[in-house]
């Protein structure tokens, strides 16, 4: 019994040795961000002067409010705000679309298992992160990084797209009314 179970395993043990002896080596390309990430990377980052990192944490509080943002957390020692909003994702051509392939389905003699309009966009969460860092550069220079997500839901609340935002206007708009934030919370000071 103890040969046969050898004989058994004896491949098994050549096959470990031999794998054990491959290189491991990373392909140099793995190690480089791609183009795209790059250019979504500038699209999402910006540099901001302000007396402090605080003062950016707090318009930036200020401006996720107003944009109907619920800031879900602050960790003022890392320069970390994150914050999320749920809002319509109506798509009425969609929806038109979907409540005829329900009636279409349901003039051809099979109304259970027609269930087409419950596949329409309902809702969207969006999930963003704003990170702020003190510049190596220039005393009173930040750069700010602001990075969105959102998943879109149909009406069973199933996920059907999940993806990261990156519109630029989206972001423009962020920093934008950062700026402005920030203009007027060093004014008043």
């Amino acid at each position: 019994m103890h040969r046969l179970a050898q004989k058994a395993f004896a491949p098994l043990l050549g096959t470990l040795a031999l794998g054990g002896c491959a290189t491991n080596q990373v392909p140099e390309s793995a190690l480089r961000l791609e183009e795209s990430t790059l250019e979504v990377r500038s699209i999402q980052t910006r540099k901001m002067e302000a007396p402090s990192e605080i003062a950016i944490l707090t318009a930036t509080i200020a401006v996720l409010q107003d944009m109907e943002f619920n800031v879900d957390r602050i960790e003022k020692s890392l320069g970390v705000i994150s914050a999320s909003k749920v809002s319509d994702a109506d798509d009425s051509g969609d929806n038109a679309k979907l409540i005829f392939l329900d009636l279409l389905c349901a003039a051809g003699g099979q109304p259970g298992s027609c269930n087409y309009s419950s596949q329409a966009r309902d809702e969207q969460h969006i999930v963003l992160t704003m990170v702020v860092l003190p510049s190596l550069e220039r005393s009173g220079e930040f750069s700010v990084r602001v990075t969105m997500q959102r998943a879109i839901l149909d009406t069973m609340d199933r996920i059907l797209v999940l993806e990261r935002i990156e519109a630029p206007e989206v972001y423009q708009e962020v920093f934008d009314n950062l700026r402005q934030a920030l203009f007027l919370e060093v004014s008043e000071s």
